[in-house]
């Protein structure tokens, strides 16, 4: 009896675990996710510039504590590849806090709003809702913002711990791989909990926070780990270009693959029947298609637009 129950309870799991990767398949997941890792690249530059120049504004009158966090940073890389132009960057920065603060943060607005509208496309896909408007996701994203720009600089620069101290006391290390995976779990835990336009719970978001936050985790440690090691050499810089692109694609990855197990699990949204373009093409009647090029079809600019900025038209 007992072996029949657990021979049905892995066979139940298999059809789970099946369907999550039609779930995943048919949502398109490979694109949301470079959709997802695209804007999270263009966005943190900015952020992290902007964390900086809130360190400098409070060590403003303490210029060993700016040459200790300065340092700390530039050991990152090998001596002899970007460590002389980032040693100037953040000379730069200490020196006019103020106003790189004052641009980096308007742009760290633009760029990280940019990043939680995908977001929040991306999840109104996995989720199967309906859009917000234009002006109510602008506002929505930029509402969440904040706490983004001083928590994901904070889980960046912790996670270089290892890079940085690699050759220090082994509790040290741990402590700052702890205190990385918390503010990643954090970060994740707020995405989905906020950005979805429906009512979410920790109970049904928090497996999908953990899984990605650990795979978070893992990259945040290899990446300065081949930095400190691997940069030395002109194929080192090369390799770092690629693998910062693949590292930034790899979280969308996992941004998404985490929203698609508490989809799947927790909210029991089953796949699409069909890949997503499919479903969409069979969703619409071909009569009422208007073509682009049909002179017959022409509509006022400004009526076309106000339908587009408003998905409940």
């Amino acid at each position: 009896m007992g072996g029949h129950s657990t021979k049905e309870k892995l066979n139940n799991f298999k059809h789970d675990v099946v369907q999550l990767i039609w779930k995943i398949v048919h949502d398109w997941s490979s694109s949301l996710a470079t959709l997802i890792g695209y804007n999270l690249l263009i966005s943190l530059l900015p952020m992290v510039l902007s964390l900086f120049s809130i360190l400098s504004l409070i060590f403003a009158n303490n210029v060993q504590a700016q040459e200790n966090i300065r340092d700390r940073l530039i050991q990152t890389f090998p001596e002899g590849t970007l460590s002389d132009d980032i040693s100037i960057l953040f000379k730069s920065i200490s020196d006019q806090a103020g106003v790189v603060f004052s641009v980096s943060f308007i742009i760290a607005v633009f760029g990280g709003s940019r990043l939680l509208v995908s977001i929040d496309n991306v999840l109104t896909i996995i989720y199967r809702l309906r859009e917000r408007t234009a002006i109510q996701q602008n506002f929505h994203a930029i509402k969440l913002l904040l706490a983004f720009i001083i928590l994901v600089p904070i889980l960046i620069l912790s996670a270089s711990a290892p890079a940085l101290i690699i050759t220090k006391e082994t509790a040290y290390e741990t402590g700052s791989t702890l205190t990385s995976g918390i503010f990643g779990f954090t970060i994740i835990e707020l995405v989905y909990l906020y950005v979805p336009d429906r009512k979410m719970y920790w109970g049904k978001t928090w497996a999908g926070a953990l899984f990605a936050a650990i795979g978070f985790q893992i990259l945040l440690t290899a990446f300065p780990i081949y930095v400190h090691n691997f940069m030395s050499t002109y194929a080192g810089q090369l390799g770092l270009a690629v693998i910062t692109v693949l590292f930034f694609h790899f979280c969308g990855w996992l941004l998404v693959i985490g929203a698609q197990i508490n989809a799947y699990f927790f909210e029991h949204i089953q796949p699409l029947p069909d890949g997503l373009g499919n479903v969409l093409s069979q969703s619409v009647d071909p009569e009422k298609v208007v073509l682009i090029n049909d002179a017959s079809q022409q509509k006022d600019s400004m009526i076309t637009l106000t339908e587009g900025l408003s998905p409940h038209h």
